[in-house]
């Protein structure tokens, strides 16, 4: 299996608490177990965080390999030009007066053991933290969640294709995100037809229902991928989005690919676009064409 953090830094180990106790926003931003991640930024953002005006933080490295993907350096981690986290955490702060939240995005930040001290140094700043995922690390999620000052105060989830195709587009899927309890956590919805398809997407879907339960605010998205989604896909998937949730459909577009054969694939035709968002109306979903 491949390993998802291969030419990344790892974070350092260390035994001490975090934060210290007494240590000023500087010090927290400058630790090692904080400092030492490589990571691209966006000072300013009108359209990560809905609503508000965001700093965004990429994280290198993803589990998933769709290979429609347009950050195609984040993904394989080899991206130039990366910044050190504590740096940008510093920038934040300083900006803090300017911004009203604070996205953390990849690649799957999710992967990184390390972010739910981010999310308490930003919410100490006094910022909202929205957290985007393509929500196969539910158990992890959870532990952020089992926190108010690691919580996201806003999740974005990205639903990529049917639940049968999810194999193709996670070829190194960790079977430990799911647990050996998946039989009695499996969420409401419609049943998975297979055991090599639950194993692939039952955590995506436990993610989803884990959303529900807490009460927690988050979105759905889905590239409308031609080959991997349509009509028929959004019936698939609807059981797992709640009528109350907004979903948001997004077109494919060619260019920086992590496919390179993908930057010849033909923008999703509007037909398609509608068609999905029309589908998924019809279905009571919340459906917004992005």
């Amino acid at each position: 299996m491949a390993d998802v953090n291969a030419g990344l830094p790892p974070a350092p180990e260390t035994d001490r608490a975090f934060p210290p106790e007494g240590a000023t926003l500087t010090e927290i931003a400058a630790l090692p177990e904080v400092a030492a991640l490589k990571v691209s930024f966006r000072k300013t953002s009108l359209i990560d965080y809905p609503g508000r005006i965001a700093s965004v933080v990429f994280f290198p490295g993803c589990d998933f390999r769709c290979p429609w993907c347009h950050n195609r350096e984040l993904i394989l981690g080899n991206a130039e030009g990366l910044s050190d986290l504590g740096e940008c955490l510093s920038a934040i702060k300083k900006r803090s007066h300017l911004i009203q939240g604070v996205v953390l995005t990849g690649g799957e930040p999710l992967l990184r053991d390390k972010l739910g001290d981010v999310i308490r140094y930003i919410h100490t700043l006094g910022l909202p933290v929205k957290l985007d995922t393509n929500g196969s690390f539910p158990k992890e999620l959870a532990i952020l969640n089992g926190d108010a000052a690691t919580r996201p105060d806003y999740v974005a989830v990205d639903i990529k294709t049917r639940p049968e195709r999810y194999a193709e587009i996670a070829p190194d899927f960790r079977l430990s995100a799911i647990g050996d309890d998946r039989e009695t956590r499996r969420p409401a919805g419609p049943p998975v037809p297979s055991q090599s398809i639950a194993d692939l997407f039952f955590a995506v879907a436990d993610t989803l229902t884990a959303l529900i339960r807490s009460n927690q605010e988050f979105e759905v998205r889905s590239v409308v991928a031609p080959g991997f989604f349509d009509e028929e896909t959004v019936s698939a998937l609807a059981d797992f989005v709640p009528e109350t949730t907004p979903w948001y459909f997004t077109a494919f577009a060619p260019g920086n690919c992590l496919d390179p054969e993908w930057n010849e694939v033909p923008p999703t035709a509007d037909s398609l676009l509608d068609g999905c968002v029309r589908r998924a109306k019809e279905l009571g979903k919340w459906a917004i064409k992005r």
